[in-house]
């Protein structure tokens, strides 16, 4: 299970931009390394880290939403936070 503290609230990292690629359209992090190509769970994860609602927060709307399992809902969640914060594309503050 990921260190990651479910009342903290994500945000994109500084001189990271969400953007939907003009040639492709898919969902992008543009950062200055380089892009990275969001998949559908990743952008809806992505377009609510607004550094205001907490990962609770953001797992209880994409439950509500989407009525996945909690469960599983709660695990890709976390995966997907703890692999784009290991890649410094975001940040928790609390």
């Amino acid at each position: 299970m990921s260190g990651i503290d479910v009342q903290s609230r994500p945000a994109l990292a500084p001189k990271v931009r969400f953007q939907i690629d003009t040639l492709r359209g898919d969902p992008v992090l543009l950062y200055p390394e380089g892009l990275l190509i969001l998949n559908s769970t990743a952008h809806e994860i992505v377009i609510r880290c607004n550094g205001e609602t907490t990962v609770d927060g953001l797992i209880r709307m994409l439950h509500d939403e989407y009525e996945a399992n909690e469960e599983t809902l709660r695990q890709d969640v976390l995966e997907t936070l703890a692999d784009l914060q290991q890649r410094k594309l975001i940040i928790f503050s609390t």
